[in-house]
């Protein structure tokens, strides 16, 4: 086994997301670009484009493979994960946990509300998560 490795994907496209700081000092970053998994996404183009180009912009090496290929090839002692509910992307690192441990790292909230919400129309929800979806930890008291 090698050094840990840092596994991100499209819902975690910032420096600022809490999976760099939880991994060790200098811990290589990589994004996978495996085709077969975007064929599958109702992804445009536009937002391909989007994703690469943010990728571009961040110090992040991007490797076009699956993300099996990548885990065996880079032998990871330790995978860091952005936590995710993407079916997708729940499926894939479930697959991985077979090959290599896996630490899932939890981002700061969006929003937080006091009360469940219907989430089925935007509409709802937005009117009850506007109020603090901008605020620094999604207005959560620490």
């Amino acid at each position: 086994m090698n050094a840990p490795l840092i596994l991100l994907h499209e819902e975690a496209l910032r420096m600022s997301h809490p999976v760099f700081a939880a991994a060790p000092q200098g811990t290589r970053s990589i994004f996978v670009w495996d085709d077969t998994y975007f064929q599958q996404l109702p992804h445009s183009l536009k937002r391909l484009i989007f994703i690469y180009e943010t990728l571009c912009e961040m110090p992040i090496d991007i490797v076009h493979a699956t993300p099996l290929d990548a885990v065996q090839h880079f032998a990871p002692s330790m995978l860091y994960i952005p936590t995710t509910h993407s079916p997708p992307l729940v499926r894939m690192i479930d697959a991985l946990r077979a090959h290599v441990p896996i630490t899932l790292v939890t981002d700061e909230p969006f929003v937080t509300l006091n009360k469940p919400t219907d989430a089925r129309r935007f509409f709802q929800y937005w009117k009850k998560a506007e109020k603090t979806a901008f605020l620094h930890n999604g207005g959560a008291h620490a």
